[in-house]
């Protein structure tokens, strides 16, 4: 035998034994070498690239699950492996695919289910995802997770009461109780208000990051950070010294802003949209911070602040307001965009898990903590089901 070819062999064996001992990190430098010592092996390839999802290094994954399936495409554990590594790229297409292709090769299991139904939830293919988390709780039936992920497809079905059910079984089970509770609040207005949950809005927007400008702005038809800067009630010509772009973002108010800001500050929950925000070289400087959080601290006072499709993430916005006017100096603006609330809420928890505020609200806010109501301009935000979604751009004066 091939010296190099028996080494390969060897290394490739030792590597599953490390595998076995969940050893990834090991196991993949053994694969690795194995490959090195025997190209294009599939077997190889495939346990180097489960190796790889293991230690969340899925671009490497991703390439060997690529060619151990282009030479032998009934590998079901690499159907697997690479619907994850899809799903974790962001392309959900793919990963769809992937999984078809494992279903069809005999993959079952609670966490497989789990999974397909969430690629299925993500082409909004809500029946078959359905059914998905169904098969998932049909293996395990206290499996959090899939109480969860079902309750969100018979959310967005219009099954309340079934996902109501679906969100307090989770609870019981031990999901995250902020988080449910704010889930269960959308579907339920006789359930206390509660603001967004933090960790929440930055996974979302974590994982929003990379598609943010092109689903917001090119599928959404997007328009709330150009609306509102265009009708600020201020000369068209007039600079200001510091600006403030409250959620940031990838950077659309920034764009926008950047010539008449002499000094310009973007602030983000998401760390992700910092970044992508930051490869723009527009900001002075950016932080990824709750945006209380962010105006509780320094004593700098801003000449502008923009809020575009922030504060409907937020929920009430007492807090907001009580930390932003100190740090606003007597003269200086908040323009911001809201969805309005149906008559007789002031705030009110959409079944999107957005949030409205009701104009009487805003202005009692604005009155109590120092502000001139300059203006408000009701125009589109953006398309909801392929309609015009109407919004409130507000425009406030520090007296």
């Amino acid at each position: 035998m091939d010296p190099s070819l028996e080494q390969a062999r060897q290394a490739f064996l030792a590597g599953i034994e490390q595998f076995e001992r969940h050893d990834f990190e090991a196991a993949a430098a053994l694969f690795e070498q194995a490959l090195q010592l025997a190209p294009g092996r599939p077997s190889v390839l495939m346990n180097l690239g489960v190796s790889c999802v293991h230690l969340g290094r899925f671009e490497r994954a991703d390439v060997c699950l690529r060619q151990a399936l282009a030479a032998d495409d009934s590998q079901v554990d690499a159907w697997k492996a690479w619907g994850v590594t899809h799903m974790a790229l962001g392309d959900w297409t793919q990963a769809l695919h992937c999984h078809d292709k494992a279903r069809a090769l005999g993959a079952d299991g609670a966490d497989f289910c789990l999974r397909w139904g969430q690629c299925l939830a993500h082409q909004r293919l809500l029946p078959q995802a359905l059914l998905a988390f169904e098969q998932a709780l049909t293996h395990a039936p206290e499996l959090a997770e899939a109480w969860s992920q079902m309750a969100h497809v018979q959310r967005d079905m219009g099954q309340t009461a079934e996902a109501i059910t679906g969100y307090q079984r989770a609870m019981q089970l031990g999901a995250d109780p902020e988080l449910h509770r704010y889930y269960l609040a959308a579907l339920s207005p006789q359930q206390p208000m509660v603001n967004a949950p933090a960790a929440y809005v930055e996974k979302l927007f974590d994982q929003y990051a990379d598609d943010f400008e092109a689903h917001l702005v090119g599928q959404l038809g997007y328009q709330g950070h150009r609306v509102l800067l265009q009708n600020l009630p201020t000369d068209s010509a007039a600079r200001f010294e510091r600006v403030w772009d409250l959620g940031c973002g990838t950077g659309l108010c920034g764009s926008l802003i950047r010539p008449r800001a002499d000094h310009l500050v973007g602030v983000d929950l998401s760390s992700a949209m910092v970044a992508k925000a930051k490869a723009l070289g527009l900001y002075d400087s950016l932080h990824a911070l709750e945006l209380v959080d962010f105006l509780k601290q320094g004593t700098e006072q801003a000449d502008l602040v923009l809020a575009a499709d922030v504060f409907i993430y937020v929920g009430h916005l007492k807090a907001v307001f009580e930390a932003l006017s100190p740090r606003v100096r007597s003269g200086g603006w908040l323009a911001f965009t809201v969805e309005e609330a149906d008559p007789g809420m002031a705030v009110q928890l959409h079944r999107s898990l957005r949030y409205a505020h009701a104009l009487p609200y805003l202005e009692a806010l604005a009155a109590q903590h120092g502000w001139h109501w300059a203006r408000v301009h009701r125009a589109p935000l953006r398309l909801d089901q392929a309609q015009p979604l109407m919004g409130a751009y507000v425009y406030l004066q520090k007296t």
